[in-house]
């Protein structure tokens, strides 16, 4: 069925039941241009409700969808508080979040875009989420800003520099052709009508990342397998330079400039040593790992920043949440002993206040701590088993084992609701892990320190 409102309030109100029947629904303009088309989870009753900004509609906006969808969609002025779980990992209010996209500074704001189903907490619709922070530590949410093309283009991962943002459309009916395209913001906000700056080649080559070097721009573009292709801007156009092979690496790469060495990042944390020149990207030293876990995926740098900082996806699930996904800590780059280093921003540390030191035992029911360790402990962490061997190196968290050796064993562990991220003194380890929902019979945390003192930060 086909009907038309008037889109005059703040909000459009549409159906949602989660795992209920996918069912395409369009949307469309004046004179019958469509504006989006996206899969609505919903039943006839008991449905929940997802707010969307009508400002992403026209004023008289026209629905084609099924029958007796007209009684469940409605315009509203305001929308139901929704509080963030997480005090410093970045999620929507709601809906299903993966790739960090097109990050950037300009004029104080940090923003960062990511992929987003904002009408699910599955992966679908996908689309560019948006999120201001003057810190890179609380993210604040914004409307999307790119929402599918129609029924069957959507919008893939991307990124931005200088005001210019590109990103990948991908086919999801068919015959899976994707091609790159180009739009241009001065305020990160509105944005230019796209175009199309790399048709498709190769079938689904994906993620375009914008970079600078040497006074030039190029474009990282992965293509298939483990191969990856460098673009130079000419003019107005990017003209391929050389395709390359990655071991093991595929989708969502970067280069990062870090004390004046070049680094390729693949998504699953891989990277390479780089050099750059007349004819293309080369990789220099053989493959390390940013990660020790599986958890952070497809990490993405800031644009017009001094130093490097990447931010990553972190693959949870919190399906006691209305959101699934979230963002980890930014992380600063540096470069030591032939390893790079990630240190969380220096305003996360501000963040914390130190509340007390702890020998033998020690217990809290805090959600959000920062914990320093210096030495071997063992106890648990809501409901999962932990421990630190400091003599080995040795970290046991649930059913996962990680290698953490450090001459004094000292270990900075951030826990915020959900999510525990933990790294050795010198930040080339870094561990991410899932705790899974806190219970309320839970202790939270116990742990027996071996001989050592923790220091525990409380969030202010």
């Amino acid at each position: 069925m086909r009907f038309t409102i008037d889109n005059a309030k703040q909000y459009l109100v549409l159906p949602y039941f989660k795992g209920a029947e996918e069912r395409e629904v369009k949307f469309f303009g004046q004179e019958g241009k469509i504006v989006t088309s996206l899969l609505l989870e919903f039943k006839e009753e008991g449905n929940r409700e997802v707010y969307l900004p009508s400002s992403l509609f026209p004023s008289k906006l026209t629905i084609d969808g099924p029958e007796g969808l007209d009684e469940l969609v409605r315009t509203e002025d305001r929308a139901p508080l929704s509080p963030s779980h997480f005090a410093y990992h970045y999620t929507p209010s709601f809906g299903w979040i993966n790739d960090p996209n097109g990050m950037y500074y300009k004029d104080g704001v940090y923003h960062l875009y990511h992929q987003y189903n904002p009408v699910s907490e599955k992966w679908n619709n996908m689309s560019w989420g948006h999120a201001v922070s003057s810190d890179m530590v609380i993210f604040k949410e914004e409307k999307p800003v790119f929402l599918p093309k129609d029924d069957k283009w959507v919008i893939f991962s991307g990124s931005a520099l200088d005001g210019e943002f590109v990103y990948t459309v991908a086919n999801v009916k068919g015959d899976r052709a994707f091609y790159q395209e180009r739009r241009y913001s001065e305020d990160g906000y509105s944005f230019t009508e796209p175009e199309v700056i790399i048709p498709n080649f190769v079938g689904d080559e994906r993620d375009p990342r914008l970079f600078s070097y040497k006074g030039e721009k190029y474009i990282l573009l992965w293509l298939k397998g483990n191969t990856f292709a460098l673009y130079k801007k000419n003019g107005d156009k990017y003209e391929i330079m050389n395709s390359f092979e990655a071991q093991d690496a595929w989708e969502c790469p970067d280069l990062l400039e870090v004390e004046g060495r070049l680094f390729f990042t693949s998504a699953d944390g891989f990277y390479f040593e780089a050099e750059i020149d007349e004819e293309g990207l080369h990789l220099i030293s053989e493959r390390k790992n940013m990660f020790l876990t599986k958890l952070p995926y497809a990490s993405q740098s800031f644009t017009g920043t001094e130093d490097s900082f990447i931010i990553s996806w972190l693959r949870t699930l919190t399906p006691h949440l209305p959101s699934t996904g979230t963002m980890s800590i930014v992380r600063k780059l540096g470069y030591k002993d032939g390893e790079l280093t990630l240190k969380p921003v220096d305003a996360l540390f501000s963040h914390f206040k130190e509340n007390r030191e702890v020998k033998g035992e020690y217990s809290s029911k805090e959600d959000v701590l920062y914990l320093e360790t210096h030495g071997s402990f063992k106890g648990r962490l809501y409901s999962k088993p932990l421990s630190y061997d400091g003599s080995t190196g040795t970290l046991i968290y649930g059913e996962e084992r990680v290698e953490m050796p450090i001459k004094n064993g000292k270990l900075h562990i951030f826990i915020d609701h959900e999510v525990t991220e933990i790294s050795t003194d010198d930040w080339k380890k870094l561990a991410s892990f899932e705790n899974g929902e806190k219970r309320r019979y839970d202790d939270s945390i116990k742990l027996t320190l071996n001989e050592t003192v923790l220091k525990e930060y409380i969030w202010r």
